[in-house]
């Protein structure tokens, strides 16, 4: 793995990231929390219901049922945060003195959460699992390759 991506790789991510995109931050998310509980269930216990509860938008349309985790509007919303951070990171490709730090704040203020270097790597999995959802026949070698 190279340590600063090409400019062939970031291309490559950004392409494939205007399709993502173009899904909605939101129903990204879902597919992403699906994926990452789907690879280490224990991991819901990083988001009990009062941490849920934090995550609501309170709006008619969201529904009030916050039991099942894995049918969790908050959780969606929490997931889509992840989501959006990752397009910070795609557009910050080109400038990585800004980007570096403002992810590195985000990963240490998560420690504090319980968030450990295993859950990374599943949520890295499961990030991957999306992009192959969403981008199907798109999801080449060259973009997995690019985005890893």
């Amino acid at each position: 793995l190279s340590a600063v991506p090409s400019e062939h790789m970031k291309s490559a991510v950004e392409r494939s990231w205007e399709q993502v995109q173009a899904l909605g931050t939101y129903n990204v998310g879902e597919i992403l929390y699906r994926h990452t509980f789907t690879i280490m269930p224990e991991a819901i216990h990083l988001f009990p219901q009062e941490v849920r509860l934090k995550y609501r938008e309170w709006s008619p349309d969201e529904g009030n049922d916050e039991s099942n985790a894995y049918q969790s509007p908050a959780l969606r919303k929490l997931f889509s945060k992840f989501v959006n951070a990752v397009g910070c990171a795609v557009v910050g490709l080109h400038d990585s003195d800004k980007v570096v730090p403002m992810l590195t704040q985000l990963g240490a203020r998560h420690i504090n959460y319980g968030v450990n270097e295993a859950h990374w790597q599943t949520l890295g999995k499961a990030f991957t699992l999306t992009l192959r959802e969403i981008l199907s026949e798109s999801f080449t070698q060259e973009v997995e390759a690019a985005w890893s």
